[in-house]
């Protein structure tokens, strides 16, 4: 199969492929799912043949991954007599299936219920599904102290106090299928929760067990406990200092800053014309974040909001990068290629590259111009499979057989 458009982005942060004249195209091994190849359609027609699918009018890039997401978010399991893990499952994937419907082929699910995500990745893996799920990276519940932050939902927080407990609970969480383990550890108030002998044991429980861990952090002295202990990633990071940005680059620890979910609350404020309890992160992130970014601070996508019917808003994380300085491009890579480097699917996935899986969306008009491009969906494919069409414009037809 081949897909052409009026352009490629490939999610390094750089590269659009344009070609006078021709259009931009996508050759798709349909036995593997992989990319075999970039270049013109009259190329790749004469390359390979088979069925080619055009979306004038259209972009062709790498599907988007968000790192911080709740698609079994306590919020969406109902009361009463229906409020069984098994409707709750059945919840679940239609969250994670309406991922799709915003360009969303990567999800890492932090601090849902114990298992019941894991459970969905194995029956998408195994064959017990029959329709795709995007990819998603369980971490289990989060694991909080007592009376910190995640202990205040309903099967939300997994408690745990003391070196030891911390080092029990995520070995249950990795023998209920975690793949990321998740660490809360703070409020708004500038007061740790976790001890910095509790979150460097966690981080040597982690590592020592092939797992990475991802820590819920906003204020400057448990950011700081995250970069001592030397997290993988650190979610929100608020607050972040220069000298402390400079310490991640240093560490090789990621962002996931998640800057929408604050800043739509602080706008919320806005419209009433006062300030809210959201207006100084929203400012933290607007005056800082290019400044990081530049620094070379790595930074990923994470919306950190339930995922309702209309799927996970990646789209205005990155629109509210572009709005605080980034350009198009650079938060394009901040949702594709630098989200699958954080979770280690760089040769898997990220990128629209040789060899890579075909996990790609076409969007209307031209997101490397205008980033709110990326709200008009008309088709996302995951490992070259069609797993959503929104109706926009595309034309199919077949080629010429392949040469030789």
């Amino acid at each position: 199969m081949i897909l052409t458009a009026d352009r490629v982005i490939t999610g390094d942060g750089a590269t659009v492929l344009e070609y006078d004249g021709a259009a931009a195209a996508v050759a798709i091994d349909d036995a593997s799912g992989v990319i075999l190849q970039t270049g013109t359609e009259e190329e790749l027609k004469q390359a390979y043949g088979g069925r080619v699918k055009a979306y004038s009018g259209c972009t062709l890039l790498p599907g988007l991954v968000d790192l911080h997401v709740h698609i079994s978010a306590w919020g969406d399991k109902p009361f009463g007599y229906a409020g069984s893990d098994f409707v709750h499952a059945l919840i679940t994937l239609r969250n994670a299936r309406n991922a799709f419907r915003t360009g969303v082929t990567t999800i890492r699910s932090v601090a849902d219920k114990n298992g019941l995500v894991a459970g969905l990745v194995w029956a998408a893996e195994n064959g017990v599904l029959d329709e795709p799920i995007p990819r998603v990276i369980p971490c289990g519940n989060g694991i909080c102290m007592t009376g910190g932050h995640g202990s205040e939902f309903p099967d939300g927080g997994d408690i745990a106090d003391g070196p030891w407990e911390l080092r029990k609970r995520i070995r249950k969480n990795i023998a209920d299928g975690a793949q990321w383990i998740k660490l809360l550890t703070s409020r708004r108030e500038f007061i740790p929760e976790f001890t910095t002998e509790e979150l460097e044991a966690a981080v040597d429980e982690c590592h020592r067990r092939n797992r990475k861990v991802a820590v819920h952090s906003g204020v400057p002295v448990t950011i700081q406990q995250c970069i001592d202990a030397g997290v993988d990633t650190i979610e929100h990071g608020t607050f972040l200092s220069e000298k402390q940005a400079q310490q991640m680059i240093e560490k090789g620890i990621a962002w996931v800053p998640t800057v929408m979910v604050y800043s739509t609350l602080a706008e919320e404020g806005d419209k009433k014309g006062v300030k809210n309890a959201y207006s100084d992160s929203r400012d933290a992130y607007r005056d800082h974040l290019k400044e990081y970014h530049d620094m070379g601070v790595f930074i990923g996508a994470g919306t950190d909001v339930p995922v309702d019917i209309h799927g996970v808003n990646t789209y205005l994380e990155l629109e509210y990068m572009v709005k605080y300085g980034l350009t198009p491009l650079e938060a394009i890579r901040v949702g594709t290629s630098n989200g699958a480097k954080i979770l280690g699917l760089s040769d898997v996935t990220g990128t629209i590259a040789e060899g890579l899986a075909a996990d790609l969306i076409a969007v209307e008009g031209n997101p490397a111009e205008d980033i709110t491009a990326l709200r008009k969906v008309c088709a996302v494919f995951r490992d070259g499979t069609p797993v959503f069409r929104s109706g926009g414009p595309v034309s199919v037809s077949d080629g010429p057989a392949a040469a030789g």
